[in-house]
């Protein structure tokens, strides 16, 4: 069910009232309804839309509260220095009433197809990994035709075998069911899978990189796969899982790593996606401030939005 954004979860301190040099996001941020059609002539700024859904976690035995996640990242972006003065919209929440997953992940798909339309960015903040084939139907939605290339820096493949979605199977629904995709992981830990998810991958032909190969330098080597990997496809649908990071820097997620990833090098590879015109929408899933100490992990994803604005 599609809520409208609330304008209360946008508060933090104000150093200035009138000059723009000392705003934050909460004193620029704009609110916005995506069932409203618009005629738009360009597509400008960043759309923000929320995934306040966890039932893809209960469903992959995972912990609950990551429905809580995108009000908690609001709050906590609302507060960083507005330092782009880039023109950004919030367009609320989805939650989660239906009999079924998929068709909260229809209704978000949709919604997100409609943000692309608006905006040269759309972030969306999540919720479980369910989240990643919601994303999937809206940017297929916003071109049919196209090569997708999808990008998912994470310690799991969530490329489980299920009758229905939950947070561990959105990548085997994309390949699944569409042949005109690929899939690469950046982050893949070997004590978080499975042979079978393994298997699985080497018969899909899915790119992979482990965790172990990313703990203190980006490579040439896998710098070079992401940028072959990007040149192959029309377009590309990246996101995030913060469970990929470590649990120091990232206790509040759904499934907490240990021997997880350091938090600059993500933004560094981040960084090499993201300023790619094929990037239109980016997903950060498995904020969960039931679990989280001090908002580190709202924070660390706020921050993470922060620095993909182009």
């Amino acid at each position: 069910m599609y809520k409208l954004p609330d304008t209360e979860l946008w508060t933090g301190r104000t150093d200035s009232a009138t000059n723009q040099e000392h705003f934050r996001h909460f004193q620029t941020i704009k609110f916005g309804d995506l069932t409203q059609q618009l005629n738009i002539n360009e597509k400008q700024g960043v759309g923000l839309l929320g995934y306040a859904v966890d039932k893809g976690v209960e469903l992959n035995k995972g912990r609950m509260g990551a429905k809580e996640g995108p009000d908690a990242i609001r709050k906590a972006f609302a507060n960083l220095p507005d330092l782009s003065q880039c023109s950004i919209c919030d367009y609320g929440n989805v939650e989660h009433h239906e009999s079924q997953l998929i068709k909260t992940q229809q209704e978000y798909g949709h919604l997100v197809a409609e943000s692309i339309s608006r905006h040269k960015q759309t972030f969306l903040l999540g919720g479980g990994h369910d989240i990643a084939y919601a994303q999937y139907l809206g940017v297929r939605e916003a071109y049919p035709d196209a090569s997708i290339g999808v990008i998912n820096i994470d310690a799991h493949f969530d490329t489980r075998e299920e009758q229905s979605s939950t947070s561990g199977t959105s990548f085997r629904q994309i390949l699944e069911e569409d042949d005109n995709t690929a899939y690469l992981v950046l982050g893949i830990q070997q004590g978080g899978n499975t042979a079978a998810l393994f298997n699985y991958a080497d018969a899909k032909g899915i790119q992979y990189v482990y965790a172990d190969e990313l703990l203190h330098q980006l490579s040439p080597p896998i710098k070079d796969k992401i940028e072959r990997f990007i040149h192959h496809h029309d377009v590309i649908m990246f996101t995030i899982c913060m469970d990929v990071i470590d649990s120091a820097f990232a206790p509040g997620v759904s499934a907490t790593a240990v021997l997880g990833l350091y938090p600059n090098l993500v933004l560094e590879m981040a960084k090499r996606i993201i300023p790619s015109e094929k990037v239109s929408t980016i997903s950060i899933a498995e904020t969960n401030p039931q679990y989280d100490v001090d908002n580190r992990t709202a924070k660390l994803t706020a921050n993470f939005f922060h620095h993909f604005i182009l």
